[in-house]
């Protein structure tokens, strides 16, 4: 049986890594620690853990679609909390006994 081999002559194996080891990686630069530092002690290439950054932040920022959702959103929220003071002042003037 042969292995397929690379340029280099190694075996042409892919490693995998998990969802969380690649969030762990991108916070731990987030927080502050050296891009090349990280990928050092975790075994990866800083090329390599620059592109999940880069896929971090494009997943963090949200659509076109999602911001006007928000912007939509957040002006209904704006209505309906000048509705609700609107409200609170209609019961306290009518809470009010008759004046006579």
């Amino acid at each position: 049986m042969t292995e397929k081999l690379n340029f280099s002559g190694l075996p042409a194996t892919r490693k995998k890594y998990t969802p969380a080891f690649k969030a762990e990686c991108v916070r731990q630069v987030a927080a502050g620690a050296r891009q090349t530092d990280v990928a050092r002690a975790q075994g990866i290439s800083p090329a390599l853990l620059g592109r999940w950054q880069r896929e971090a932040l494009k997943a963090a920022v949200p659509s076109s679609a999602e911001r006007d959702e928000i912007k939509q959103l957040r002006a209904e929220l704006r209505r309906v909390e000048m509705e609700r003071d609107i409200l609170k002042k209609v019961v306290t003037i009518f809470a009010q006994p008759p004046q006579s």
